[in-house]
């Protein structure tokens, strides 16, 4: 009997991940990326939970939820390689529960803002004679890029994390 659940399990699993390795598809209709939405065969409060864990191993901050109206609003950012910019990610999540249960819809937006680091510059003088100087890297942020996330890639993994966490909490439970 518990072979079986692993079996289930398993297959769960590896349909989910042939699905979702495929090429995204763009729903032409409604002008909806539809990479950005997936329907989750969870219940509601099994994803609503692993919808936090996911955004918490992405390093993003839940600054709102409401799981009454099934929203999630979580906010990050991180400094990039060079140091010298930051990028900052708003991520929105709706969820509801579809009907008879058991199957969960998520619908995701995020955008970022892009900071450069900047330097200023100070003033030195005599005699009413002012010559300006840099200063470097003072830890002023200028904003210098923003716009919503579209890379079909990045909302892969994040649905890809979500169905890895989804995967081992059903298998901790049974």
């Amino acid at each position: 009997m518990k072979l079986n659940k692993y079996l289930v399990a398993l297959f769960i699993l590896i349909f989910s991940l042939e699905v979702f390795a495929a090429d995204p598809k763009y729903d032409t209709t409604s002008g909806n990326a539809c990479y950005k939405s997936r329907d989750v065969y969870y219940p509601l409060e099994d994803t609503f939970e692993a919808l936090k864990h996911t955004l918490m191993q992405a390093n993003l901050n839940i600054a709102t939820v409401t799981k009454e109206d099934g929203v999630i609003l979580a906010k990050g950012s991180q400094y990039n390689d060079d140091e010298e910019t930051v990028t900052s990610i708003t991520m929105s999540i709706s969820f509801k529960e579809l009907n008879g249960g058991g199957v969960t819809h998520v619908k995701t937006i995020a955008s970022y803002e892009t900071q450069e680091k900047q330097a200023d510059s100070g003033q030195i003088g005599a005699a009413g004679i002012s010559l300006p100087i840099p200063v470097p890297f003072t830890g002023k942020y200028v904003l210098s890029g923003s716009g919503n996330i579209d890379d079909s890639l990045w909302f892969q993994g994040f649905f890809s994390s979500l169905d890895k966490i989804l995967f081992e909490n059903y298998m901790k439970e049974n």
